[in-house]
C-alpha cells in the first residue's frame, strides 16, 4: 500500500529540482534530485526495462492552488474578509498574502486548514486512482 502522507508531502514539495516517483511494484515513494546522478541513472535504467513500473507524482501547480483558494473564498460568509481574500489573489504574491491575511483571522485560519487538508487528501486520492495505485 502506498504511503499517502509521503505522496502528499511530495505533491507539496516546492523545492526546484526535486521529482518523486512511486514504484508500482513496491509502492515505495522515492525523491530524486538533479544532483543525484546515480539515482537518476538507476531510475532511467529501470524505466527502460519496465516503462509502466513508475508513476511520477505531480509537482505543485500554481493554477490548482489558485483554484483551491478561490473555492475556499466562495465559502467565506464575511463579505469584507471575502473581498480582502479576493484582493490577495490579484497580488504579486497571492499565496503569501492569503496566508498572511489568515494569520489575523484565527477562526478562518482553522477553517482554511481543514479545507486544505480535505482538498489535499482528495488530490492524492485522484492521483492514486488515475495511476492505478488506489
Amino acid at each position: 500500500m502506498v504511503d499517502r502522507k509521503q505522496v502528499l508531502q511530495a505533491m507539496d514539495d516546492l523545492q526546484p529540482g526535486n521529482v518523486y516517483f512511486i514504484d508500482r511494484k513496491t509502492h515505495k515513494v522515492t525523491r530524486y534530485t538533479l544532483e543525484d546522478k546515480a539515482g537518476l541513472m538507476a531510475l532511467q535504467a529501470a524505466m527502460k526495462t519496465d516503462p509502466k513500473r513508475f508513476a511520477q507524482i505531480p509537482r505543485p501547480d500554481a493554477a490548482t492552488n489558485h483554484q483551491e483558494m478561490e473555492t475556499f473564498i466562495a465559502s467565506v460568509h464575511d463579505p469584507k474578509l471575502k473581498e480582502a481574500m479576493k484582493r490577495c489573489l490579484t497580488s504579486h504574491k497571492p499565496f503569501r498574502e492569503f496566508r498572511d491575511l489568515l494569520e489575523t483571522k484565527p477562526k478562518e485560519k482553522r477553517e482554511w486548514e481543514a479545507f486544505h487538508r480535505k482538498w489535499s487528501e482528495q488530490k492524492v486520492e485522484r492521483f492514486l486512482k488515475a495511476s492505478s495505485l488506489a
